[in-house]
């Protein structure tokens, strides 16, 4: 049970790390990148192995470590992208209201029990997610089609990523191979944002700051651990998937209002402050759903 709660601390605290890059001028996709390199290397520190490639070529799960790295890579970016373009709360609410697809399918694919409770906290979940997510922004007021589709492939792509992890968790591997998945996961994210980094670097002549390394270090460590815990919460016997998922996004999304108003003394409006409310009382009822 330890697991969730960890999840949602290392994952909240990834959001606050994106917020002081902000700060200090710190390139996020060579942030990323490094961060995945660096998620590479404390999969194989903790393990204390090096994963047998070919051995891993072999598993069932390989196919889709390899989508879901090249996903995470892009997906990433592209929060990334609309976040600074478009708006943090069309990113925010783009990105957690997707865990309306990993729900669905683990209903429809695990035959995974949808009570009445937990129709009426997964439609709390997305008030919460909503009105948590609001700030009054500058350039945010209107979203055109660009952003709109753009959104909704964050939408689609968050809640793709999700629905692979949860089904390579259940279906394709024993606890014991967690590990692996996980480094190759990062190990394929890493490789296609070191082919992307390079491109810049070397055709745009975009230099690669020390900062931009110590930032991914500073990122990856507990970005391997928070993907390592969402599994092994995935994984408990006595609770689906349906419930932990939105337990998970909706704890971030408190989680991360909270700390933005400590840490950076940003405002809570009215609507920050319902959505809070309204996201504990829907994690109070998947509890006990």
């Amino acid at each position: 049970m330890i697991a969730l709660p960890l999840c949602i601390i290392l994952s909240t605290y990834l959001v606050i790390c994106f917020k002081y890059f902000q700060k200090f001028g710190v390139n996020n996709l060579q942030a990323i990148v490094f961060n995945y390199v660096t998620c590479v290397i404390t999969g194989i520190v903790y393990s204390k192995q090096v994963p047998d490639v070919s051995l891993i070529i072999e598993t069932p799960w390989f196919p889709v470590a390899v989508i879901l790295g090249c996903c995470f890579f892009l997906i990433f970016n592209l929060m990334g992208y609309v976040a600074s373009n478009i708006g943090i709360t069309v990113t925010s609410v783009a990105s957690k209201l997707s865990m309306v697809i990993p729900v669905t399918a683990a209903i429809i694919l695990y035959n995974e029990s949808f009570s009445f409770l937990k129709i009426i906290a997964l439609l709390l979940g997305f008030v919460a997610v909503y009105f948590s997510s609001l700030h009054a922004a500058p350039g945010e007021s209107h979203i055109d089609f660009k952003g709109l589709l753009l959104a909704f492939i964050i939408f689609i792509g968050s809640g793709l990523n999700d629905t692979l992890v949860n089904y390579g968790t259940r279906k394709l591997m024993l606890s014991s191979e967690f590990e692996n998945f996980n480094i190759s996961i990062f190990a394929f994210a890493a490789l296609a944002g070191i082919i992307v980094m390079l491109y810049q670097s070397i055709a745009l002549k975009k230099p690669i700051p020390i900062k931009a390394v110590i930032a991914g270090i500073v990122l990856g460590v507990p970005n391997y651990f928070s993907l390592l815990f969402l599994m092994k919460a995935l994984n408990i016997p006595e609770w689906n998937s349906s419930v932990i998922i939105p337990i998970n996004n909706m704890g971030i999304v408190v989680l991360s209002a909270v700390s933005a108003f400590l840490l950076f003394k940003e405002k809570l409006s009215i609507a920050n402050l319902a959505g809070i409310m309204i996201g504990l009382i829907a994690i109070g009822i998947m509890l006990i759903a």
